[in-house]
């Protein structure tokens, strides 16, 4: 390969490339949001970055003083921070189409083309000396930043540990400039033949630093971080066409001039999309906008939150304290797509080397104006009384316009509840013995149990077979008893040794963690679904559901994928039969990470399938009778650790007899 390239002739890889190529050089450089193609002459076209008078960027060397103030740091982390920078350069070129193949998940092989404007052969030489940026002059220029680099630092850093090509060409000149660089050294510039545009190769990254190379993660992995920074560029920039080929396969292709919901569907999915609420706020020169999820929304995992400043993804500690601040619910966080735009002098986006975070120059009036963005999407979508409380914005001492409605007593049950499934049903799969409730001490009969808004039936213990695993724990009371559920999700439960507040939610996923984890030593119970649910993920979940086939196929899930992003769910194991199928593997899908590099390869896989497949389960669980949280805490007795879930979040909070008395000074 290396004797074509230095003999000029083409390989089978190049033709593909250039068959490739062909559909992006039908698009002319323009800025983002124009018409369309210019009829204009070459000698006319003007990038978005040219500087004044001159028909292409020039880049030039930064003088001492002007780079002595840019927050200059590493940016060639992982392949991903490669595809990072080469598509934020491309964008700044005003690329409208945008081409991504990797290999090995970007380890082998990082390609990016692009139709932007290009390079003249002297700046393209320039390009590859640090410090060397067509986007700033001036240290005016630094507190006026309007491109996503501007630091020169990004191309010599890439080129340094990896085989480099850099292949470019202006609209207004007939041939390329090919520069070849192995390991920071230059090897090679000849003239070539390209459409118009950039396109760079980088191959073999971190050859020759082996200790970097070492802590690259697997293929999957960070084909998975790539995917993951381009789907930020996708949401920040809809007009652009993007497409990520990753071993041969589409994995994204994204068409241009896509609306932002478009492409929240694509990467996100249906059901995220149709959960979220419009933002729209503007606030002096703060102009807040996107998309926020609804309070309802309960989706498994951390919540993705994209946060763009003047399109550039970043963060800030007033942005994170205002979302804390202004969202509802305390335990939970809410999925944002939120945009702010504000004039260049107002950020400052040199304070951190890899430009991940960034500083305002009024950051508390840009936290008040996300705020008031997210209580004013709340209050016009949630108009209950107590709505207005989300509204910041709202003066002191206004009160809702209507009253709240007087509450009505509950209606009287009309039948009895359903007793739990026996241990002969089905659907027992349990493999703990049942909680010897008895003896029960005598207790004054309880007032009939309020109606819930459904019974729920949790699959019964079955008997566990002599010699099957070790000893089941002793229950730590002797007989327990439900006072009351509060708010549909805690338990104040009765003991001999002091009452409990058990969390609901965290007592299921407990429970179900334990029994999916041994299932998966043996054959899981399954059952078929009567017809099979088709589910589409957004990218990086169908990513995970891929890696971990084997492993939810072993512990009863039964999923047939039909492209990359969709899948066939055919069975589920019994324990999941009262949840609704998409859920629980929408759900499983975003729970399911790496896991701890710690444990053994044959037992991490299945401990993190069973967390997440038991945090999916509690997600769509409302207890809602006396009688089923009864057997919830029967089975939940009998698990090795009752007290915690697999996160390590308290499953109950015990206030003994003894502490009573003490607090009452008895």
């Amino acid at each position: 390969m290396k004797d074509n390239m230095a003999s000029g002739q083409p390989t089978a890889d190049s033709r593909q490339h250039a068959e490739r190529r062909a559909d992006l050089s039908s698009e002319i450089c323009t800025p983002h949001g124009s018409d369309g193609p210019s009829t204009a002459s070459a000698s006319a076209v003007r990038c978005p970055l040219s500087a004044v008078g001159s028909p292409l960027p020039v880049v030039r060397l930064l003088p001492e003083t002007v780079a002595n103030q840019i927050a200059a740091g590493e940016v060639v982390e992982r392949p991903a921070s490669v595809v990072k920078e080469l598509v934020e350069n491309a964008l700044d070129a005003g690329a409208t189409r945008i081409e991504v193949s990797v290999e090995q998940g970007g380890a082998k092989l990082v390609q990016v083309d692009d139709n932007g404007c290009g390079m003249d052969h002297e700046s393209a030489r320039l390009s590859l000396q640090r410090q060397a940026t067509s986007k700033i002059a001036t240290v005016h220029d630094i507190t006026h930043i309007a491109t996503f680099g501007f630091r020169g630092e990004a191309i010599p850093s890439i080129a340094s540990v990896s085989r480099f090509i850099l292949t470019t060409r202006p609209r207004s000149q007939a041939d390329a400039t090919r520069l070849t660089v192995i390991g920071g050294k230059l090897e090679e510039d000849v003239p070539a033949g390209h459409p118009f545009g950039t396109s760079i190769t980088v191959s073999d990254l971190f050859f020759n630093t082996p200790a970097r190379k070492k802590f690259l993660r697997s293929a999957n992995t960070e084909l998975a971080r790539i995917r993951q920074a381009l789907a930020a560029v996708a949401l920040a920039h809809p007009a652009v066409a993007l497409r990520l080929i990753a071993d041969g396969r589409d994995l994204l292709r994204l068409p241009q001039g896509d609306a932002l919901e478009d492409r929240i569907r694509a990467l996100l999915g249906q059901p995220t999309a149709d959960a979220l609420l419009p933002l729209d706020h503007t606030s002096g020169p703060f102009h807040i906008h996107g998309y926020l999820s609804k309070p309802g929304y309960v989706r498994g995992g951390t919540p993705e939150q994209f946060i763009f400043i003047n399109r550039r993804p970043a963060t800030a500690p007033q942005i994170q304290v205002a979302l804390r601040q202004a969202w509802p619910l305390r335990d939970t966080k809410p999925l944002v797509i939120l945009f702010i735009d504000l004039p260049p002098e107002e950020v400052d986006v040199n304070v951190h080397p890899t430009k991940r975070e960034v500083r305002f120059r009024r950051g508390n009036l840009v936290g008040d104006a996300v705020a008031q963005a997210i209580a004013r999407a709340l209050a016009a979508t949630f108009p209950a009384p107590g709505a207005a409380a989300f509204d910041h914005t709202l003066p002191a001492g206004t009160a809702p316009t209507q009253p709240p409605p007087t509450p009505q007593p509950p209606p009287q049950p009309t039948q009895a509840l359903q007793p739990i499934p026996p241990a002969s049903s089905p659907l027992a799969a349990n493999p703990f013995p049942p909680f010897p409730l008895s003896p029960v001490a005598p207790l004054p009969t309880p007032q009939a149990p309020k109606p819930r808004q459904q019974h729920f039936d949790l699959p019964g213990p079955a008997p566990k077979a002599p010699g099957q695993g070790p000893a089941a724990p002793t229950a730590p009371w002797k007989w327990l008893r439900i006072a009351d559920i509060l708010q549909e999700r805690y338990w104040l439960v009765v003991t001999d040794q002091g009452y409990l507040v058990v969390d609901a939610k965290a007592a299921l996923e407990r429970i179900l963690y334990e029994r999916i984890l041994a299932d998966t030593e043996r054959a899981p119970a399954t059952q078929p679904l009567l017809i099979p649910e088709t589910l589409r993920l957004p990218l990086l979940d169908a990513e995970r559901v891929t890696r971990f086939l084997p492993e939810l196929q072993a512990a009863g899930f039964d999923l047939s994928p039909l492209d990359h992003e969709t899948f066939l769910i055919n069975t589920l194991p019994v324990a999941f039969a009262e949840f609704p199928p998409k859920e629980v593997v929408a759900d499983i899908a975003a729970n399911l990470d790496q896991g701890s590099g710690l444990k053994r390869a044959n037992t991490w896989r299945r401990e993190v399938v069973a967390r997440a497949a038991a945090r999916a389960a509690a997600n769509t669980f409302r207890p809602n009778s006396k009688e089923a949280a009864e057997a919830l805490m029967a089975q939940l007795a009998q698990c090795q650790l009752p007290y915690a879930t697999p996160r390590g979040k308290p499953v109950m909070l015990l206030t003994s007899y003894r502490e009573l008395e003490r607090r009452f000074q008895q």
